[in-house]
Order: C-alpha cells, then sequence, then structure tokens
C-alpha cells in the first residue's frame, strides 16, 4: 500500500509538470510570415435602404450585410480586428431583431489554437455596436485606438444624439477603459514594425475610424475597410449613409484609401459587403 501511494503521488508530480508542456505543445506555433484567419461573426438585415443613402429601386428593400471578425497573426504576435455583432454568451442561433449569429468569437478561434489570452493586440475598426461584441474578452491585450475614438467611446451621450454616429453598446467594451492602450496618431501604424500589418486612420463613419493594411507573402495586399463603405455601390455612387459622424471627413479617407489601393494594387475588402464575405476563405482554412 505504501508503495502504492508513493506511486500516485510521483504520477501527480509529474501530471503538475508535463500537463503545462502538454498544453503548450497544443498551441500553434508562430507562423513564418503573416497569417489572417476570417471567422464568422454573423449576419445583419439592413431593411432602410435610405439610411445608406440609396432608395429600394437601387439596391433593394432588404440588405443583408456580413459581419466578419479577423485574426492576424504574426510571427512576433497576434492582432484581432473587429470582435462581432452579439457577445459570445448570448449566442443561441436564432435571429435577435435584425441580427443572426450562429456561431461563437471563443469557439471559431479555439478551433485554430487561440483564445482571448493570446492575443497581442486589439484594434476596431469602430465603436459600432456590430464591431464590439466581445470587447471586453480582450481587456487583457494592448487596445490600439486613436483618442477622439476613444474619447466618443466613454464620453456621455448628447442629449437626444448619438456619440459615434451609430447605434454603439459601451457594456460591450467597457472593461477597455483600464486596458493598456496605446494611442495613435494620424500617421499610419506599423503594428509589427516591418511593414506587413498597418493600421490607417481613416476617420468620417465614426471620430477616429480606421482601415487595416496586411501585405501578406502569398496572397497580396489586402485593405480591410471596415466600415469606410458598406457596400461597394457606394464608391462609384458616392453615397454616404446618413448617420456618418462627419460626411466631409469620410470623403476625404475614401480618396486617400482609394489612392492607396490604386497605388499598392490591394484589393479592397468591404467588411459588410455580403456578396465579397461569400467569396472569402473562412477559418479554420486561412490566407498567407
Amino acid at each position: 500500500m505504501k508503495r502504492f501511494a508513493l506511486a500516485a503521488a510521483a504520477v501527480a508530480v509529474l501530471t503538475v509538470f508535463v500537463a503545462p508542456a502538454t498544453i503548450a505543445q497544443n498551441k500553434p506555433k508562430p507562423p513564418s510570415s503573416v497569417r489572417l484567419y476570417v471567422f464568422d461573426c454573423g449576419f445583419l438585415s439592413m431593411s432602410d435602404p435610405a439610411s445608406f443613402g440609396f432608395t429600394k429601386e437601387e439596391i433593394g428593400e432588404k440588405q443583408p450585410f456580413a459581419v466578419p471578425c479577423y485574426l492576424v497573426v504574426h510571427p512576433k504576435g497576434t492582432l484581432m480586428w473587429d470582435v462581432g455583432l452579439i457577445p459570445d454568451s448570448q449566442v443561441d442561433g436564432k435571429t435577435q431583431g435584425i441580427s443572426t449569429v450562429t456561431k461563437t468569437l471563443k469557439s471559431q478561434m479555439a478551433a485554430v489554437g487561440y483564445s482571448a489570452a493570446d492575443i497581442k493586440y486589439l484594434a476596431l475598426s469602430h465603436l459600432h455596436s456590430d464591431h464590439t461584441a466581445n470587447a471586453n474578452d480582450f481587456a487583457g491585450s494592448t487596445w490600439l485606438v486613436h483618442q477622439n475614438e476613444r474619447d466618443a467611446m466613454f464620453a456621455p451621450p448628447p442629449p437626444g444624439g448619438r456619440r459615434g454616429g451609430g447605434p454603439m453598446a459601451p457594456a460591450t467594451y467597457s472593461k477597455l477603459k483600464d486596458s493598456n492602450t496605446i494611442i495613435l496618431t494620424d500617421k499610419d501604424y506599423d503594428v509589427f514594425g516591418d511593414g506587413t500589418v498597418v493600421i490607417q486612420y481613416a476617420p468620417g463613419h465614426t471620430p477616429g475610424h480606421q482601415v487595416l493594411f496586411l501585405k501578406l507573402k502569398q496572397s497580396g495586399p489586402i485593405l480591410l475597410a471596415g466600415d469606410l463603405y458598406h457596400l461597394p455601390q457606394e464608391i462609384n455612387m458616392h453615397r454616404f449613409p446618413s448617420f456618418e459622424f462627419n460626411k466631409e471627413q469620410s470623403a476625404v479617407s475614401r480618396a486617400k484609401v482609394e489612392a492607396f489601393v490604386k497605388q499598392t494594387g490591394a484589393r479592397l475588402w468591404i467588411e459588410h459587403d455580403l456578396a465579397t464575405f461569400n467569396l472569402l476563405k473562412t477559418s479554420p482554412a486561412f490566407y498567407e
């Protein structure tokens, strides 16, 4: 019996030391070049074309919008870009108002070996609720944000108005107030210092709206446009949503981004455009 007890104790000790090593081995190794995962974070059904500057004859009475989230994995770390439409705790696969979410962000991240604790940087294209749903889960990450956007997120709403020009859900990002934060300027921010993951300032839709440029080794350059546009028709028809924070700023930002896309040959991914989303490889597949 004594020898049995000693053996059991030895196994327990070994388990303490071996288990963390086993867990660590299950974590993905850093890739040799930048990798991009696209997650399905739900869909919106918009039924007011006028709020996006169109008539129903131009784009139809109902317009389905995709809501993707993105995980960028760099040899030096990770960046989460936009974090969903509905908090994971509320996802039940049923339509909630105009929102439908069938997969949690947490489960999609776990399927490729990551959790919120593994994310070095968090960046949101902007403060609207369909991009911030799971932000509190990433409060331990370093938050990359412009000061005017952060101010709008935490300032009291003006009487009868919205702080950022559109729907917001402050409870979904309240914990970011105490996060380690890097305040960005109007200059491009090179996240990992090698030109492959760059945040560009593109204000107008919200005070500190931003877009993300990726330079992928095999897939080439891609620009994630946030809500600079919602539909490709906005580009050629020069239409703007009625809820822009500053339409004139948006026009300047669009001109800047369109010139950049033309210069670099980057593919412009309009995040909400369902036709674009349907052509993408979603996780666990990835771009690199």
